[in-house]
């Protein structure tokens, strides 16, 4: 009989044992950091901000600081997770540039192994690489040979290599955010700039990044976040600002081009005038075609749909209030900024087409999203096939590239 019992002791303490071991494996499975779930992370930075105002700007601050819990690739998904939660929380890029910002200093030398950490769908509008890039350059004082040294590395950082494999899209907002540090680096020279992002931007094979690297430069002068940054701009010979901006964009730029980009970025100074039909034609009909008005017009949809992520309505109501030939590319550019800030805002992306009045419109708005998926997301990829099924038929093809 004791032989029994001790036999049974053993079997039912090799029970706990294993259920102790599958119950620890389970936890650390979820959470390789030994703390709490992806879930539980969000849950708390939900709580902590519902009674705030505006709660986006309460995960900007508190979000970063779980830095000291897990690795900034969980808290990736802990923002996804977030976005489950609290709808409202959408726009996230400054947030991800602040996690960028300190990826980088933690080892500054290895920057590009960095950038390479980020999510490479466009999550928070590829904030996370905007942020690693200018943390790593914006204490550089460089000469002239260094600068032209630099510029080898920097050509590199958004392109593919091991274990980074951006979509098209990634790389196109990488190479914006390469603007970003040039005027850093050059310390506020923007001619100095812009030559860095002629010789940076355009590709062997054909690929042009030159304005959007261009747009970059006045963009880090025009919508400064860091103290960092107002440094920058108060090395200028005198602050850009609404009434300033004409003279700025002259004396800066060297062709029609580079002036229709600095304009393009200065639409911060104009206020809420750009976030109405009204006050984004007079914005844009203010450049000659060979400026680049369509290319303006461009932008402000697409920062009005950045801007009423939370909105549609809004958004929906500021295109069909414009001239009929402008509404298809409003809704196409507004719709197309819900998939660039996060891929998992497709239907809201094809929602978005079916609030066009016009049917010409809204076909419009179908087509650009179709035509541009492939540039979006990755080949077979889960996001590439929820939006071409999530499109009208007739517009399935063109999304597949058939």
């Amino acid at each position: 009989m004791k032989k029994n019992h001790k036999i049974i002791l053993a079997i039912l303490t090799l029970c706990v044992v294993v259920v102790g071991v599958a119950y620890a494996l389970s936890f650390f499975l979820d959470n390789p950091q030994g703390t709490k779930s992806i879930k539980a992370y969000a849950q708390e930075m939900v709580e902590k901000c519902k009674n705030e105002e505006y709660r986006p700007t309460c995960y900007e601050r508190e979000v970063p600081r779980l830095t000291g819990d897990i690795p900034t690739e969980r808290i990736f998904d802990v923002i996804r997770q977030i976005r489950v939660d609290d709808p409202e929380f959408l726009y996230c890029h400054v947030l991800a540039h602040e996690l960028g910002v300190y990826e980088v200093g933690l080892d500054p030398q290895n920057w590009l192994d960095v950038i390479a950490k980020g999510p490479t769908d466009g999550l928070c509008s590829n904030g996370y690489a905007h942020g690693a890039l200018v943390a790593r350059f914006n204490d550089e004082d460089l000469s002239k040979e260094e600068f032209e040294y630099a510029l080898k590395d920097i050509a590199i950082a958004c392109e593919e290599r091991e274990n980074y494999n951006p979509t098209s899209l990634t790389k196109a907002i990488c190479y914006h955010g390469i603007g970003h540090v040039l005027i850093h680096m050059t310390l506020a020279d923007v001619r100095e700039s812009i030559y860095g992002c002629d010789k940076i931007g355009l590709k062997t094979d054909g690929r042009d990044y030159r304005q959007l690297c261009t747009e970059g430069v006045y963009m880090q002068l025009f919508q400064p976040l860091e103290p960092e940054d107002y440094a920058l701009v108060d090395m200028l010979p005198y602050a850009p600002s609404r009434e300033t901006i004409e003279q700025f964009c002259t004396e800066n730029s060297q062709n029609d081009t580079q002036y229709g980009a600095c304009w393009r970025e200065a639409w911060p100074f104009f206020g809420g005038d750009v976030y109405d039909s009204k006050g984004v034609f007079d914005y844009c009909s203010v450049l000659s075609e060979a400026q680049g008005r369509d290319l303006c017009f461009v932008s402000a949809f697409t920062i009005n749909g950045r801007h009423n992520l939370g909105a549609p309505d809004k958004l929906a109501g500021m295109c069909n209030g414009l001239p009929k030939e402008y509404q298809g590319n409003c809704f196409a550019r507004g719709a197309n900024a819900f998939p660039e800030e996060d891929p998992g805002l497709i239907p809201q992306a094809i929602d978005m087409c079916s609030r066009a009045n016009e049917k010409e419109a809204q076909d419009e708005c179908y087509g650009f999203l179709a035509s541009v998926a492939s540039f979006n997301f990755h080949p077979d990829s889960p996001q590439l096939e929820q939006m071409c099924t999530s499109l009208p038929p007739e517009f399935e093809a063109t999304c597949r590239g058939e």
